[in-house]
């Protein structure tokens, strides 16, 4: 068992206006390399909060993170940047294409903000089996939601992360799309020893995780 990320007694509060809100309160929990975890839980439990702290695109208020073995707090907002560019893999439910730029550009941006090239090899074997193979030379409004997130997934896994974050990647999708898309989502982290770990309130996804944390009031049940 090789424990990829782990979280420690993290809090998290936010001040508001109407007073504090404590988002986390004391999560420790570990992710072993390679598996599926689906976070479940109501609106407002703090699911989407503790996948930002685990990502590194937010901070705990205290309570330490740590990515094979690198505890995060140590670096910089700029070398978190390119801690995570390298280390870390996103998909989001909005896809976060660029406009102005096709597919390739899309799917090669993060390799290309690190000064890399992407493997041509992997490239191929990745779009292919996404079914981008044919959809390069595209812009993103030549293509349908299920083609866009595919294009989102192929990003994430390009620069071979060790670590796949989603966050409700099938909210704007329809059942089966986001079934399909799920269901590459699995499989590429599988085929690529990646840890995915996938926010969601849709339980037939949860279902299908290696394993679901259940998050309410800021905690984990």
């Amino acid at each position: 068992m090789e424990i990829i990320l782990s979280a420690k007694d993290i809090y998290k509060t936010y001040k508001t206006a109407s007073g504090e809100v404590h988002a986390l309160n004391g999560v420790s929990v570990d992710f072993e390399k390679g598996l599926f975890y689906a976070v479940i839980g109501r609106s407002g439990s703090g699911k989407s909060t503790l996948l930002h702290i685990l990502s590194g695109l937010d901070r705990p208020t205290s309570g330490t993170v740590t990515v094979a073995g690198t505890d995060l707090s140590a670096y910089s907002d700029e070398k978190m940047a390119i801690f995570r560019r390298r280390h870390m893999g996103f998909v989001f439910q909005q896809f976060n294409l660029l406009d102005e730029y096709n597919v390739l550009t899309n799917i090669t941006m993060p390799l290309k903000l690190d000064g890399r090239r992407a493997d041509p090899r992997f490239l191929q074997e990745v779009t292919e089996q996404l079914g981008l193979a044919g959809k390069l030379k595209k812009y993103p409004s030549e293509l349908s939601g299920g083609e866009q997130q595919r294009c989102a997934i192929a990003r994430s896994v390009l620069a071979k992360p060790h670590l796949i974050f989603a966050d409700e990647p099938t909210g704007n999708l329809d059942k089966r799309v986001g079934e399909e898309t799920m269901g590459l989502l699995r499989d590429t982290g599988r085929r690529y020893g990646q840890t995915l770990i996938v926010v969601t309130h849709d339980l037939d996804i949860a279902r299908k995780a290696d394993q679901v944390i259940h998050i309410e009031d800021g905690k984990i049940v």
